[in-house]
């Protein structure tokens, strides 16, 4: 990562990195303990809720590909495709507010009916 990226988007991205390698410990080094996280599947609350639910897509998760990032002070702007075991490749996109050093709010963005069973 370079350094000079805005402070939210170099936080958006260390979490994008740890999560898209399966390393959910070190994404939640980043998260606050009150982050709320708006996805297509509902709202998660808190960061031992977001953990859980990121490490049980982790099974599927085969990587991603950054499209776009954006930043400033305190929001960021992630776009990339995300790779599945069951879906090759879905647009998605994460919006982070970032306070302290931490987020503190996702908002995620993808197709959620290419995860239908088929």
């Amino acid at each position: 990562m370079s350094n000079n990226l805005s402070p939210a988007l170099h936080i958006a991205l260390a979490y994008y990195d740890a999560w898209r390698n399966h390393d959910h410990a070190t994404a939640m080094k980043v998260v606050a303990e009150d982050v709320v996280s708006e996805t297509p599947f509902g709202s998660i609350v808190g960061a031992t809720a977001l953990h859980k639910s990121e490490s049980e897509f982790a099974g599927m998760l085969k990587g991603a590909t950054i499209v776009a990032s954006f930043g400033d002070e305190t929001t960021a702007l992630l776009m990339y495709y995300t790779h599945t075991h069951p879906v090759p490749s879905t647009l998605s996109a994460k919006y982070f507010t970032v306070e302290n050093g931490k987020v503190t709010a996702i908002k995620a963005l993808f197709d959620k009916s290419v995860f239908a069973i088929q």
